[in-house]
């Protein structure tokens, strides 16, 4: 099984410059020595002999190491993939150089067997796998806006979770019955609510509209939840061109609190708008309040408008 595992990753390494047949060329040269003469990014992994020594070093915890590492390659060459930049990969056998002032300067090794190096005018660095998509903005100086462009899921949803966020649910729909599949992305924020931070009361709602497999229209919403109510995000709800996103909140002893906010297409204006806002409250002593309004009491509200601190008051008394 170990050996298996070995193989495998050892293909997978030493084929991974095939992830992207048209930006790629070939990388494995005759010679030891590899120069680098424009912007570049290039995965190093062990040698032969270098798993051999690696094994002896760390045993069986090798097997873990190796498919960590495996993992790491796999969401770096991805996120590459989706930006459509090329990359190659090489063993660690390769002396990797580029010229400078007629001189050539070798790139030294990094820390950790499986690597990375990126390159450009003269300056390079070496770092980790993990740290491919944060760090390749910077070095490259790549200032544009995100693209969301494509049909890339993955890329769109790194791109606005960065290390910030995480995939609360994910679901599948038709909100525009146009025969494409739309998706709907409920992000949740990596921390605790601090009520004396804005920042922490925002968690990104996405809504993913395919446009007949061209690219993806991204609307993306960060004032549903939590809000300044602290509110929990609870289910995600689906059902024709309609989805519902359920909210909760409960202060012990004093009351729960159920909201309901569904959003719709408007097949005239090609748009997502606000149809209907509810809200149960169930107070400790029994009372209980309703709120029901829709779009005949607050008018239009597009997607990326609504505003959970808001909507109340736009509702009819």
């Amino acid at each position: 099984m170990k050996n298996s595992l070995l193989a495998i990753l050892i293909i997978i390494f030493s084929t991974g410059c095939n992830r992207s047949k048209k930006n790629q060329a070939s990388v494995y040269l005759k010679s030891d020595t590899v120069v680098l003469s424009k912007d570049e990014v290039v995965f190093i992994s062990p040698s032969d002999n270098s798993i051999e020594s690696l094994k002896k070093k760390h045993g069986d915890d090798f097997y873990t190491i190796a498919d960590d590492a495996n993992n790491y390659f796999a969401e770096a060459a991805n996120y590459l993939d989706s930006l459509k930049v090329s990359y190659k990969n090489f063993d660690d056998n390769k002396v990797i150089v580029f010229n400078q002032n007629n001189k050539v300067i070798q790139i030294p090794r990094h820390t950790s067997p499986w690597y990375v190096i990126f390159y450009k005018n003269g300056k390079y660095e070496t770092l980790d796998m993990i740290n491919v998509q944060e760090d390749y903005p910077k070095f490259f100086n790549d200032k544009s806006p995100v693209d969301h462009d494509n049909l890339n899921v993955k890329h769109i949803i790194d791109s606005i979770a960065k290390k910030k966020y995480y995939v609360v649910e994910e679901q599948e729909c038709d909100i525009n019955t146009d025969g494409y599949d739309d998706k709907i992305i409920v992000f949740g924020y990596n921390g605790d609510i601090n009520t004396q931070d804005p920042a922490t009361k925002i968690a990104p709602v996405a809504l993913l509209i395919n446009e007949q497999n061209k690219r993806y229209k991204v609307l993306v919403n960060g004032n549903i939840y939590p809000n300044n109510f602290g509110d929990a995000f609870k289910k995600l709800a689906v059902k024709n061109n309609f989805f519902t996103i359920e909210l909760l909140n409960e202060i012990p002893d004093q009351y729960l609190s159920e909201k309901f906010i569904t959003f719709t297409f408007n097949e005239t204006t090609k748009e997502v708008v606000l149809s209907k806002y509810g809200e149960n409250i169930n107070w400790s002593d029994g009372r209980k309040d309703e709120i029901r309004c829709s779009d005949s009491d607050f008018g239009k509200i597009l997607y990326k408008e609504y505003d959970s601190n808001t909507i109340k008051a736009k509702c009819s008394k």
